[in-house]
């Protein structure tokens, strides 16, 4: 089975309050492990920068549900490449969110830090260059 990964950001609408973002953190988190997808997510209550890779047929279709949430304003896809393994175990969202909740193990803090542990021990190229393009929009204070 082909698997690709794809790299996109989006910009969430007004009414994505901090509490409705860990809720669909969460959700996504279990849909991801459901269909068998992995990857990252940095975000804040703005912005999201994921890193979604799998089963070409089901990732593709998993980013067309993203990008007709209604709580999606824009979505822009970065990069949609075909891959020979992945480079995630797992699914895993980091949030830098003005309020916290606590919804497990596979939503964490976003700080510098925990966003270079988050990433494989010897990431793509590409992938070490959307990161760094796009670290400082999820990094930064959330409005």
């Amino acid at each position: 089975m082909p698997l690709s990964q794809l790299i996109y950001t989006s910009t969430c609408t007004a009414e994505l309050t901090p509490k409705i973002s860990h809720e669909a953190s969460y959700k996504s988190v279990q849909i991801c492990e459901q269909l068998g997808l992995t990857g990252r997510v940095f975000a804040n209550d703005i912005t999201a920068f994921a890193m979604t890779e799998g089963p070409t047929e089901i990732v593709k279709r998993y980013y067309h549900a993203v990008s007709v949430d209604p709580l999606v304003e824009t979505i822009l896809l970065h990069v949609d490449r075909p891959i020979k393994k992945r480079e995630f175990d797992d699914y895993y969202i980091l949030l830098n969110s003005k309020e916290r909740y606590d919804y497990g193990p596979t939503i964490g803090i976003l700080t510098p830090e925990t966003l270079e542990r988050a990433l494989p021990p010897h990431p793509s190229a590409r992938l070490r260059i959307m990161i760094e393009a796009f670290k400082e929009d999820v990094l930064t204070a959330t409005a």
